[in-house]
């Protein structure tokens, strides 16, 4: 357990250490207290799916206003709700793995921006062939400013 601790420090120093230099390449300086976030890649790498078996079309929708990850400016955290909409294709999403899959954001550093497309594209794959797919977050106000940031797979298409 201490070996494991000890990589996931190294990691995530190393991690915080490449995002302040990324930053620092386009004159982004970091304000304020700078914490330790975790990369990406250490999100969940699956949510569980159930088959969907009816031949109805139904829009299901999933939010939450307990999302959070990190700004990798300040390393504070970055609070949300975090909705999701889709018609299943073959599958659905099993909720329990789709929590524990939102959760594994929590101590992640990355643009609020890139965090929906992640989502979006994670949850792609894992539905295969949902009819469509909204994600959408809504930030908590920062800085005077509200973010929200939406991606819609029926306007991908069009592209």
């Amino acid at each position: 357990m201490k070996n494991k601790l000890k990589k996931l420090y190294q990691d995530t120093v190393k991690n915080t250490e490449a995002s302040l230099k990324y930053m620092a390449k386009y004159g982004i300086k970091p304000e304020g207290q700078v914490e330790l976030f975790r990369s990406p890649e250490t999100r969940a790498k699956s949510v569980d799916t159930i088959p969907y078996k009816f031949k109805e079309s139904q829009v299901v929708v999933y939010e939450t206003n307990e999302f959070s990850a990190q700004c990798p400016f300040s390393g504070l955290p970055d609070y949300g709700t975090l909705r999701i909409e889709y018609i299943p294709g073959s599958r659905y999403l099993e909720l329990k793995s789709l929590k524990y899959y939102l959760i594994s954001w929590r101590n992640i550093g990355l643009s609020q921006e890139e965090i929906t497309a992640t989502i979006f594209a994670d949850l792609l794959k894992f539905l295969k062939d949902p009819k469509y797919l909204i994600i959408e977050t809504h930030y908590n106000v920062r800085g005077g400013i509200n973010t929200t940031c939406k991606i819609d797979s029926r306007e991908q298409r069009k592209k």
